[in-house]
C-alpha cells in the first residue's frame, strides 16, 4: 500500500525505516533469548520475523517484496500453530507457562513433540519451509539495496536458531520434570487443527511457485508501472 500510494516517500525514507527494522530485529531476538515464559518467547520471535518483512518491503526490489509477502503468509500459519501448541495444549494440561518447569515431554507426548518439532523448524526458517523461502528472498532484496544492512539482518538466522532450538530442547528432551504429572498426548481435535497449518507451510516451501508466480506479476507492476 505504501509503495503504491507514496512511492517517492517510500524510497526516501527506506534507509531510516530499515535502520529501525535492524534495531528491532536484533533487540527483539536478544530479548527472546531471555524469556522464561514460552508464550512470551513465541510472541517476541514474531517481532523479529516482522522486522525481516519490513526490511524486504523497504528494499524496493522485486525479490525483497515477494519475500516479505511470502514470509508474512508463512508467519500467518506457523506462529498461530506455535501459540496453539504452547499456549493451549501445554497450558491446558499444566496451567503454567514457565519454561523451567518443563522437561522430557517427548517420552509421554511423542505426537505433540513431533508436531512441535516441525513447527519449530518452520519458525526458525529451515529449508523446505515457506519461512525459509521468505527469509532468503527478503534478505536477498535487502543485500541488493545495502550489503551492510543485509549482513546485519542475517544475524537473525543465528539468533532464531538459538531461541528455537533452546525452547524445543528444553521442553522435549531430558529426564521427565519432577514438577509435572504424566500427561496424555495431544487430542485428535488439536492434531486436526494444527495439521492444515503445517501442510501450508511445508507444501508452499517445497513448491513456492504456487504463490510466487502470480505474485511476481503484481510486484513487478507495483514497482515499475507507477
Amino acid at each position: 500500500i505504501l509503495v503504491g500510494m507514496m512511492p517517492d516517500a517510500t524510497s526516501y525514507f527506506s534507509p531510516l525505516v530499515q535502520t529501525i527494522a535492524i534495531i528491532t530485529l536484533i533487540y527483539s531476538s536478544l530479548a527472546t533469548l531471555r524469556q522464561s515464559d514460552f508464550k512470551a518467547l513465541v510472541a517476541y520471535s514474531s517481532i523479529s520475523h516482522m522486522a525481516i518483512v519490513v526490511l524486504g518491503v523497504f528494499s524496493n526490489t522485486i525479490i525483497g517484496i515477494e519475500g516479505a509477502i511470502a514470509l508474512s503468509v508463512a508467519h500467518g500459519v506457523v506462529s498461530p500453530a506455535l501459540f496453539v501448541l504452547v499456549g493451549s495444549v501445554l497450558y491446558d494440561i499444566y496451567h503454567t507457562r514457565v519454561i523451567r518447569y518443563y522437561r522430557g515431554l517427548a517420552v509421554y507426548m511423542p505426537l505433540f513433540s513431533l508436531i512441535f518439532f516441525i513447527t519449530t523448524m518452520c519458525n526458525m526458517g529451515v529449508p523446505l519451509s515457506l519461512n525459509w523461502t521468505g527469509e532468503v528472498m527478503s534478505l536477498a532484496g535487502t543485500f541488493q539495496q545495502s550489503p551492510i544492512i543485509g549482513l546485519l539482518a542475517s544475524s537473525s538466522i543465528v539468533l532464531s536458531a538459538c531461541y528455537s532450538i533452546f525452547l524445543f530442547n528444553r521442553l522435549a528432551f531430558g529426564s521427565f520434570s519432577k514438577y509435572l504429572t504424566y500427561p496424555k498426548d495431544m487430542s485428535r481435535r488439536e492434531f486436526m487443527l494444527l495439521t492444515p497449518m503445517l501442510i501450508v507451510a511445508v507444501v508452499l516451501g517445497i513448491m513456492p511457485n504456487i504463490l510466487l508466480t502470480d505474485l511476481h506479476v503484481s510486484v513487478t507492476q507495483l514497482l515499475y508501472c507507477i
